[in-house]
């Protein structure tokens, strides 16, 4: 647990709903980009990869290839393999449904926001609050809080480390440490589709240059 977790621990509870709420309420704002950028990049591999499959195809087709320098055989095996891999991963990304999830996590987010305000509000009319109206509020909040969560599906590890990331003083993080989520952030979010749109137009020339 960071040091900041602990001071808010040592603090009043309603310091620290105030805490759970804002750094919820930022992950789940940053679990919706995430799956929002996910969404974007999949819809660009498949259509990147359609792209190289449409090309290879070509080359048999008009015969613009030179028989001395490139396998037909291999040619056509890479097509065949180009077409199981568009299929499967076309396949996996439409299940998980990345749109939807994406909206229930902006959704969530809101209602956390909503729900922030009021303890903000609150807290700064504090001094003129009763105990017993301090702690019919605070249970209020709490329940509310739960009941929000209980809602929703909850955010990956990697949103409240990026959350963390973007309030770096507050959470007495390092520039490596920031540097450390970021890279974690790109090989969990992006570096898959990267690869797959990089990588087969490099294996396929290989293989039908031997």
């Amino acid at each position: 647990m960071d040091k900041s977790h602990k001071d808010y621990l040592d603090k009043t509870f309603l310091e620290e709903l105030n805490y759970k709420i804002w750094s919820t309420k930022g992950s789940r704002f940053n679990a919706n980009k995430r799956l929002l950028q996910i969404s974007r990049l999949s819809n660009v591999c498949n259509s990147v990869l359609s792209v190289y499959l449409i090309a290879i195809g070509l080359l048999s087709v008009y015969n613009i290839y030179n028989e001395k320098l490139y396998n037909e055989n291999l040619i056509a095996y890479s097509i065949t393999c180009l077409s199981i891999l568009l299929l499967v991963f076309g396949q996996i990304e439409n299940a998980k449904d990345y749109n939807s999830k994406a909206i229930e996590y902006h959704n969530c987010g809101l209602e956390l926001s909503n729900l922030y305000n009021e303890l903000r509000i609150f807290k700064t009319l504090e001094e003129n609050q009763s105990i017993s109206n301090k702690k019919e509020f605070a249970k209020k909040t709490s329940d509310n809080y739960q009941r929000i969560l209980e809602k929703h599906q909850n955010h990956e590890p990697i949103d409240i480390d990026l959350f963390k990331s973007k309030t770096a003083k507050y959470h007495k993080l390092s520039w490596t440490d920031v540097q450390k989520i970021r890279i974690e952030y790109y090989f969990k979010t992006i570096f898959l589709y990267h690869a797959l749109i990089i990588i087969p137009p490099i294996i396929i020339f290989i293989l039908i240059k031997k």
